[in-house]
Formats: C-alpha cells, sequence, structure tokens
C-alpha cells in the first residue's frame, strides 16, 4: 500500500484538492447560515414586524382620511345649521324675535326656551358626543291662527336640521282671536372636549 501511495497519489491529487475545496465552501456556508439564523435573522424579523405594523397604521390612515373626505361635507352642513358646535341658544331667539317683529306680533308673544336636557342615544356616546334637547315654548294671545303658523313655519324653515314643532294646542276664541301655546324641540350635538371625557362618571 505504501508503494502505491506515491504513485496513485499523483493521479488522484486534482480530485482530492477540489474535493477538499468544496468541503471546504460548503463548510463556511454552512457555517454563514449560521451566523445569518442566528445574527441576522431576528433583527430581520424584528424588521418584517415593524414594517408591516407600519404598513397597517397607513392603510388604517388613508380609511379614515378617505372616511373623513366622504363625510365632510355634511358635517360641514351640520355645522352650518347649528345641529353641531358651540349651542346657538341665542341665535333662535334672534331669529324668533326678528320673526314676531316682522309680524307685528312683539306684544301679543311671549316665550321661555328652557335648560337644555340631555338625550340618551347610543350612537352619541360611540362618537363621544352629547346630544340635548332645547325646548322653546310659545304663548300667544289676541292672534290668529293663521298668524302662529305663520311664525313656526319661519322658524321652521331657517332651522330646519335642528328644530321640530312638537304641538300647538288653540284655545279661547275671542272676535280679536285666540290664544295658542306652542312647543318647539331643538336639538343640539356637541362634540366632548377631552376634559369631559376624562372626567369620572
Amino acid at each position: 500500500m505504501k508503494r502505491l501511495w506515491p504513485v496513485v497519489f499523483p493521479l488522484v491529487r486534482p480530485a482530492v484538492l477540489t474535493l477538499a475545496g468544496v468541503l471546504a465552501a460548503v463548510l463556511v456556508a454552512v457555517l454563514a447560515l449560521w451566523g445569518v439564523r442566528h445574527f441576522l435573522f431576528p433583527g430581520w424579523q424584528q424588521a418584517q414586524a415593524t414594517q408591516q405594523a407600519a404598513q397597517g397604521q397607513l392603510e388604517e390612515a388613508r380609511a379614515e382620511q378617505a372616511d373623513v373626505q366622504n363625510h365632510l361635507r355634511q358635517y360641514q352642513q351640520m355645522v352650518a345649521a347649528g345641529l353641531v358646535g358651540g349651542e346657538p341658544r341665542a341665535v333662535w331667539v334672534e331669529d324668533l324675535l326678528r320673526i314676531l317683529q316682522q309680524q307685528d306680533l312683539q306684544g301679543q308673544a311671549s316665550f321661555t326656551l328652557a335648560a337644555p336636557e340631555a338625550v340618551e342615544l347610543p350612537q352619541a356616546e360611540a362618537a363621544q358626543a352629547r346630544v340635548q334637547r332645547h325646548v322653546l315654548e310659545l304663548q300667544f294671545a289676541r292672534v290668529h291662527e293663521i298668524e302662529v303658523l305663520r311664525v313656526l313655519e319661519q322658524l321652521r324653515s331657517r332651522h330646519s336640521l335642528v328644530s321640530r314643532v312638537a304641538g300647538c294646542v288653540f284655545e279661547q276664541p275671542t272676535p280679536e282671536g285666540l290664544s295658542a301655546r306652542c312647543r318647539v324641540n331643538f336639538l343640539h350635538i356637541d362634540p366632548l372636549s377631552g376634559a369631559d371625557q376624562n372626567a369620572p362618571k
């Protein structure tokens, strides 16, 4: 065997060197994969998870932006009508006084605007808003029915989104006119402030 080795080795030396090179390359590749698995792979996984979370947040923000754009015009109309935002009680009273003056009924009408009453609505609570009803009581004396109806119609037309006539009672008809008691409900939505939302219940 010892005599054959000097003769055989020169013949197989290229194959042995090639095999040794392949084994060395495989060993380097295995070590590289091990290093990637234990040092780089966790960081890559974390980076991928962070990217996916950021992508989810971006898509959610885009959906919210699209929803806002879809409802912005309707919201602006509600604000302009006085349904949402600061309480427009003074506007309601000023408009009523203006209508009574135009109809020349200032001396024959009186009114009271009651303190707001909370209206419990699950949708409002979910939207973090407070819904309130404002009751306007009107009393007329020595008027004709058409005059009362005209006042109510003008008030309703100016605040059609927020007001509803709850009813009228006409009584004591006389040649000079009759008496009337009417009730108009105003609805108002007030978005809760941060302080209101965090206040203990």
